[in-house]
């Protein structure tokens, strides 16, 4: 069974295997050339609708496999990488699926617990104490709904140093309930953002501008009880809906950590978008019985994509733009970070938006060394003013 075949009526899946791949891949080379061990965490670790025999369609199996690709590159090297891994699950039936899946590990030191995420944090912290200070933790929070990982229960793992974390945020799910007036729900909603602001955020929104905003304000929690220096999402849709299924939101204290999920999301984009165009074609076959003349790709229509990239865009350029008409004179890397703060917005748009500028006369760049024409992270580049950008 291919791979495509495995993700068949979960393409959602897909990405978020997509992104977690991508980005442990570069993660786990980068932090492993400089740090003696890895360990992974995963708070709901599952198996969860799996198509493999061998569970390769599991996120933990993922995991392992990029942790251990790491570990043989820098082995090369003649750095020797310890690989440990945390798995966490509260269902028995899927539980013992893992066990028996990590049973026969013997090369990464493997911890398995049947429980929820609320009284398994100490073993979690416990667990990466162990690690000892040349320990670099990735911690991956993975739910199935908006409960059992309120933000008072996870603070403990998000003030960790160092670390990074993963946070799949149910938006299809969350946005159905937000208005209950079920007192337990709205409860738990509260325990979920870590206050009852997020109420007063979302009054008179609809639709997409609900949903963004629902999203900031969680990531600007999970900043602010991390004190994280980035965080940013990826939005995740929905395989046959234009809506969006759930976010994928990253926090990470370093520039490079941002930069490598910023990769991740822009090319698991570019597959989601044919894991979409794959999906409705089967419906539409589905429902007619008549099969299509062309691939799934010609037929595509990407117009929601479409507008929701624009739509990032604009708010992304918005902000930058602000940002000069304020200042006058940014760093390069202030206004990289600003734009990889939102969903669908690249370093290369950035890089687009400078060197329209450039030609325009509005913006001039300080720093550039040798024959360097566009600005890079890290080189101390400053982007000034010249004349006002028109609004």
């Amino acid at each position: 069974m291919s791979e495509e075949d495995l993700y068949i009526g979960r393409e959602q899946t897909l990405v978020k295997h997509l992104i977690l791949r991508k980005y442990l891949e570069r993660f786990a080379h980068k932090v492993g050339s400089k740090w003696a061990c890895i360990t992974y965490i995963d708070c709901f670790a599952g198996p969860w609708n799996v198509q493999s025999s061998k569970l390769s369609d599991s996120s933990f199996s993922i995991a392992l496999e990029e942790l251990r690709k790491a570990r043989a590159t820098q082995l090369k090297r003649g750095h020797v990488l310890r690989l440990r891994c945390f798995f966490l699950e509260r269902d028995p039936g899927a539980y013992e699926q893992l066990q028996k899946f990590t049973a026969s590990i013997s090369d990464i030191d493997v911890k398995t617990l049947n429980g929820e995420l609320e009284g398994a944090v100490g073993e979690i912290l416990s667990f990466v104490r162990d690690g000892g200070s040349g320990s670099f933790p990735f911690v991956f929070i993975d739910p199935t709904g908006w409960t059992g990982f309120a933000m008072n229960t996870i603070e403990p793992i998000l003030k960790l140093h160092p670390v990074e974390v993963l946070i799949n945020f149910m938006t299809g799910h969350i946005r159905r309930f937000l208005d209950s007036p079920q007192k337990d729900t709205q409860d738990s909603f509260t325990a979920l953002f870590g206050s009852e602001t997020y109420r007063k955020g979302l009054e008179g929104l609809t639709g997409v501008d609900r949903d963004e905003e629902a999203v900031r304000l969680y990531s600007e929690n999970v900043k602010r009880v991390g004190g994280f220096d980035f965080v940013s999402s990826a939005i995740v849709l929905h395989p046959e809906i234009n809506r969006t299924h759930f976010h994928l939101i990253c926090a990470t204290r370093h520039p490079e950590g941002m930069a490598v999920f910023k990769e991740s999301e822009k090319m698991a984009m570019q597959a989601m978008e044919s894991a979409r165009a794959a999906a409705r074609q089967r419906r539409r076959i589905d429902r007619s019985a008549n099969r299509e003349l062309f691939s799934a790709g010609v037929m595509n229509d990407s117009d929601y994509y479409d507008s929701l990239r624009q739509r990032f865009i604009e708010i992304g350029l918005a902000k930058v733009e602000a940002e000069l008409a304020e200042k006058g004179r940014v760093p390069h890397d202030i206004l990289w970070q600003i734009t990889t703060s939102v969903p669908m917005v690249w370093e290369s748009d950035l890089k687009d938006w400078i060197r329209d500028w450039i030609s325009a006369g509005k913006v001039r760049l300080q720093g550039l060394v040798g024959r360097q024409r566009v600005p890079q992270r890290g080189k101390n580049v400053l982007v000034i003013l010249q004349k006002p950008i028109p609004k």
